[in-house]
């Protein structure tokens, strides 16, 4: 298993507008094209050809672009180091758009280093807008947070797990429901993703099942630059929209704010419903498997 080089203790991003699922995506992109050389430089170039699939299935739009520069640069990270120093610093230092050139220059603060020297920081950030699962990030999030502390057996009870995935109380309620639309599809992204694969098995008390255990196995040392590239998809997401309007719709929804995307995937669970093909409540996070019935 791989020991992170560094401990971060109280690791907190907080920004004054929420990051859309595609400002994340595309910080993943910069970060996973700054990855070989970030020991030894700041500043970095990327082709705007390399940047498509961030915002939908052509070249970045530019205002989105810029939109999404200005949000991730004016997020704050903070965190605390073993020797008691308390460091606030961003996500980006500085960006900029030449589209003369179809190339976006940018820059990380040099505190950005010690981020991505903590293997469980890294990861994160690499592969968490890669999740296309409403659970998979908050199972992640406690599962690698074991791992990078050696826990290699992680137990939990039903109803601390339900919890911290955010389950209501009404939802979800037999185990078989919360195994199938809950860890079964979580833990295949996981194991898809992280550097770490996952199994689990159950204990009971008479039929009810009690606890969920979870075994933890590495698969690569994340440190490596040429293992941390393989935290991404081989392909970059691109998506099945042709059409420059339905295209603009479909960019609309992914970058939208949650109560947004709330208001057109509850339009599309009742025209669904009308057809007979339930939407599960599972599938929110997941703008491709419903888009079609708000086109």
């Amino acid at each position: 298993m791989a020991k992170p080089n560094l401990i971060l203790k109280n690791l907190l991003l907080t920004s004054a507008v929420p990051l859309t699922l595609a400002d994340r995506r595309l910080y993943n992109y910069l970060l996973h094209n700054a990855l070989d050389h970030l020991s030894k430089r700041l500043d970095f170039v990327i082709p705007l050809a390399e940047l498509a699939g961030v915002y939908g299935s052509g070249a970045p739009p530019a205002d989105r672009l810029k939109e999404s520069l200005r949000r991730l640069i004016r997020t704050l990270i903070e965190f605390e180091l073993p020797n008691k120093k308390w460091v606030v610093t961003s996500l980006l230092d500085k960006a900029e758009l030449d589209e003369a050139k179809a190339q976006l220059n940018y820059s990380y603060p040099l505190n950005c280093r010690q981020l991505f020297t903590d293997a469980f920081t890294l990861e994160r950030c690499l592969i968490q807008a890669h999740f296309t699962l409403k659970y998979s990030n908050l199972l992640y999030e406690i599962l690698a947070a074991a791992f990078y502390t050696q826990q290699t057996n992680y137990s939990l009870e039903i109803a601390d797990l339900r919890g911290r995935l955010q389950i209501a109380a009404d939802k979800l309620t037999n185990f078989s429901d919360f195994d199938r639309f809950t860890l079964m599809p979580a833990i295949d992204e996981i194991n898809s993703y992280a550097s770490f694969a996952v199994k689990y098995d159950t204990t009971r008390k008479g039929m009810k099942v009690t606890h969920v255990v979870f075994t933890l196995t590495g698969k690569n040392n994340l440190m490596q630059p040429i293992n941390a590239r393989l935290v991404l998809p081989p392909k970059r997401p691109r998506l099945f929209i042709d059409d420059p309007a339905t295209e603009r719709a479909y960019a609309h929804l992914l970058n939208a704010e949650t109560k947004e995307r709330r208001r057109f995937f509850d339009l599309a669970r009742k025209k669904a419903a009308k057809k007979k093909q339930p939407l599960a409540e599972e599938l929110f996070d997941r703008v491709d498997t419903w888009f079609r019935w708000v086109a």
